[in-house]
């Protein structure tokens, strides 16, 4: 082993124990490695995760910066339960917690100079408080079979089977000769369920009598998933939607909408406050069938290219029929809409990195009608509350209701098959 490679590898094992002891307390750190004069380490900064919960995709943001640029970013998570489905795209990271409880990742960054920062952050999952704790003794974690613990609290892998007959080890296991070349963890297929799923989405909510009424509605579903596609609320606080929509806990997923967004009709605030609950872009998957939720009033550059690598994933798509594109503003319109297409170049950027064979749905909201395309490719479903606008009726969009104010609801099946139905807020269904 040359020298260079035993400063790092003793580099790295005491970062993993400094990092370690001081995730048991639940606190941020960075430890840096700064061995060439004049040289400066990277710079890594977590945005704060808010209302993380169970069974649901929770995003972790860093940015990471170094004058010199970065070779190599490497996430790994040091404690707590084990996390599901993670996920790397970018800097970022996504996962989902399978259990209350903190959560803590480091994040490994290295220049092209050979410099190193390792930060952790740590995610509190559940109805644990956002704010400092006193210092709690740390509880050995329940390690997998295939796993051994490692200085009292770190699940590590159990050290891979010798390989033989020309095999070598990748990733813990015992493959061919010349793998492919894909060394980050891949997320994994959807587990089979065997019910049918309900997925429930609505926009455009209001505190208007007809938008309590479809709460109300909405909420005596049960739904497994409600989805609220944007504009929470019309007002410079989101105090109603977070005392019903957001009472939804771990059902509720949302995007931002323009009147939420500071570079539209929003400020700074209330984006801030709606991002607490609505990510910027995320995925579940339910039956076969694959949500993708997005912010349209964000950097959609960088979320068609983050959606683009989950897509373009075999792995991660495998069994996957069909894939609902979730977001405020419309990839498709009805005639003598209030608000015509305003981001086709994104929609078109996520539609061509679906596979062949997958279906392709578009769920938005912004104009306040209830429409479907002829084919049923295109709904729109902002008739949460807000008064209405009109619209129109053609050959591609036959079906476009004004008049009431209501949701629309997805019925899968476990092979995937889905029913869709636009219902009005006594659960009558009008189309």
């Amino acid at each position: 082993m040359s020298t260079d490679t035993k400063k790092k590898s003793a580099l790295a094992g005491l970062i993993a124990a400094t990092i370690a002891i001081a995730a048991t307390l639940g606190i941020y750190i960075t430890v840096s490695s700064t061995s060439t004069v004049g040289n400066v380490s990277p710079t890594i900064v977590f945005s704060p995760v808010f209302n993380a919960q169970v069974n649901q995709t929770v995003f972790i943001n860093a940015t990471v910066s170094d004058k010199d640029g970065i070779s190599s970013i490497i996430w790994e998570q040091i404690l707590g339960p084990k996390a599901q489905n993670i996920t790397e795209v970018g800097d970022d990271l996504y996962f989902i917690p399978p259990k209350n409880g903190t959560y803590v990742f480091t994040l490994e960054a290295q220049d092209k100079k050979n410099e190193i920062t390792v930060s952790s952050i740590p995610v509190l999952v559940g109805n644990a408080s956002q704010e400092p704790q006193p210092p709690v003794p740390p509880v050995p974690p329940t390690c997998e079979p295939n796993e051994h613990l490692v200085n009292g609290s770190i699940c590590v892998p159990n050290p891979p089977a010798p390989c033989t007959n020309g095999t070598e080890n990748f990733n813990g296991t015992c493959v061919p000769p010349n793998p492919p070349p894909n060394p980050n963890p891949n997320p994994q297929p959807e587990p089979t369920q065997n019910k049918t799923i309900k997925v429930v989405l609505t926009g455009d909510i209001a505190s208007s009598t007809a938008g309590k009424a479809v709460f109300n509605k909405i909420k005596s579903l049960n739904a497994d998933n409600v989805v609220v596609l944007g504009d929470l609320g019309y007002s410079s606080s989101l105090s109603w939607f977070k005392s019903t929509y957001g009472t939804l806990g771990n059902k509720l997923n949302c995007v931002v909408g323009n009147h939420e967004a500071a570079n539209e009709d929003g400020t700074s605030s209330i984006e801030k406050e709606a991002k607490q609950y609505c990510a910027n872009a995320y995925y579940f998957k339910k039956n076969h069938v694959l949500f993708l939720g997005f912010n349209t009033n964000g950097d959609l550059v960088t979320q068609a290219a983050e959606a683009g690598k989950l897509l373009t994933n075999t792995q991660f798509m495998q069994g996957i029929k069909s894939v609902h594109i979730m977001s405020h503003k419309p990839c498709a319109v009805p005639p003598n809409s209030h608000h015509g297409l305003e981001i086709k170049s994104f929609c078109d950027a996520v539609k061509s990195k679906i596979p062949n064979g997958v279906t392709t749905f578009y769920d938005q909201a912004h104009n306040h009608v209830m429409s479907s395309s002829a084919d049923g490719t295109y709904k729109q479903i902002g008739a949460g509350g807000k008064s209405h606008y009109t619209c129109g009726t053609n050959a591609q969009f036959p079906f476009c209701d004004n008049a009431h104010y209501g949701y629309l609801q997805y019925d899968i099946q476990p092979d995937g098959t889905t029913k869709a139905g636009f219902y009005d807020f006594n659960g009558v269904q009008v189309k």
